[in-house]
Order: structure tokens, then sequence, then C-alpha cells
């Protein structure tokens, strides 16, 4: 049996994934999904719509698992969310 050499827990029941650090391998498959969706055959109609709907979902939800994790490895990297309606120009005073 070939050890997982992407770090990816196939195994996991927590649907976000959280304990694991991004790896590279798993950012260019990202990219290379995202490239490929966005190509003028991706929006092919000979296509079953619901095969594009079900390919689409897919990649949100990798997505949404990545930028949780990213953001999950990296809590200080987060700027925090205005109150009260404040300005958000990047000056700390």
């Amino acid at each position: 049996m070939n050890p997982d050499m992407t770090g990816t827990d196939t195994t996991s029941t927590d649907t976000t994934s959280t304990g694991s650090a991004v790896t590279i391998t798993e950012i260019a498959e990202f990219l290379q999904q995202l490239r490929a969706l966005s190509r003028p055959g991706a929006a092919d109609p000979t296509r079953d719509a619901g095969d594009a709907t079900a390919e689409r979902a897919a990649f949100l939800a990798h997505k949404a698992d990545l930028f949780a994790r990213i953001a999950a490895a990296h809590p200080g990297l987060i700027p925090p969310s205005p109150a009260n309606g404040e300005s958000t120009d990047g000056d700390p005073t």
C-alpha cells in the first residue's frame, strides 16, 4: 500500500480538515482545477448540466476547505472585522 504523499487525510471525519496543513501539492491541484473550470471547454453545451453543477460544487467545497485550513494555520494574519461601521483603512490608530 502506497502512503499518501500529499499530506491529505482521506479518513478524517472533520469536514473542515482544519487539523492538517495545506501542502504545495494541494494548492497546485486546486489551481489546475480552477484553470480547467475556467476554460471555454468547461462550458461545453453538450455536457450534462448536472455534472457541471456537481463539478463546480465540489470545486467550491475544496476551495472553502483550503481557505479554512490556511486561516486556521495563520490566525494572526486575518484582520479583525470592522465594528460599528468603522473604517478599515489599515491605520491601526
